[in-house]
């Protein structure tokens, strides 16, 4: 049986070696991007420090995790974090995300032995400490004892992701906002956790 080729197949077939140069430059980009990423992860941690924030960021995934040292377990490691993810632009390494977003992530909370169903409790109590704020954080992803509070930046577009590894001032800003956002729930989540340490 013949194979019918579309129309855009037979433009590659006739351009291969210039769609062959393209692949190759497309992964030296993202290998760029992902620079760009670690350098403005670099600055974030700087700039973290003086709000009382570790900053990790996973270039490779477009992920950037931020905590407290009081939310880390005995070896460091943080039991709860936020993480920004979904920034750069779709087609850079896995991402896929339709808009970036950051969440509270909570799924190892059992480092510092909590059990799931008080990992439940602990989120209960947590969204009870901030009223109707936690509204705000709630959507249909959100889960109720891994990621239970978190939020999509819809208005960011896909050519503002590219313009955001393109322009590392502009993604350092995107960051540094949605981050400020996430520490406005940071008294709530100390007071709450601090009930399930010292019991």
């Amino acid at each position: 049986m013949a194979t019918n080729y579309t129309d855009v197949d037979r433009l590659i077939l006739e351009r291969w070696q210039d769609v062959l140069g393209l692949r190759a430059a497309f992964d030296d980009l993202q290998d760029r991007i992902r620079d760009t990423i670690a350098d403005v992860g670099g600055r974030l941690a700087r700039w973290g420090k003086e709000f009382g924030y570790e900053i990790e960021t996973v270039a490779k995934e477009s992920r950037i995790h931020a905590w407290k040292a009081s939310w880390a377990n005995r070896r460091g490691e943080p039991a709860l974090y936020f993480t920004l993810e979904g920034f750069a632009p779709v087609g850079y390494r896995k991402v896929d995300a339709d808009s970036p977003s950051i969440w509270l992530i909570t799924r190892d909370l059992d480092t510092i032995k909590m059990k799931e169903a008080e990992r439940a409790e602990f989120v209960r109590q947590l969204k009870a400490a901030l009223g109707d704020r936690a509204r705000e954080w709630e959507n249909d992803d959100t889960d109720p004892t891994d990621e239970p509070l978190g939020k999509y930046f819809s208005e960011v577009t896909l050519q503002d992701r590219v313009s955001m590894v393109a322009e590392p001032d502009k993604l350092y800003d995107f960051a540094s906002r949605a981050f400020q956002s996430a520490f406005t729930l940071s008294d709530a989540i100390d007071q709450t956790l601090a009930k399930f340490r010292s019991g």
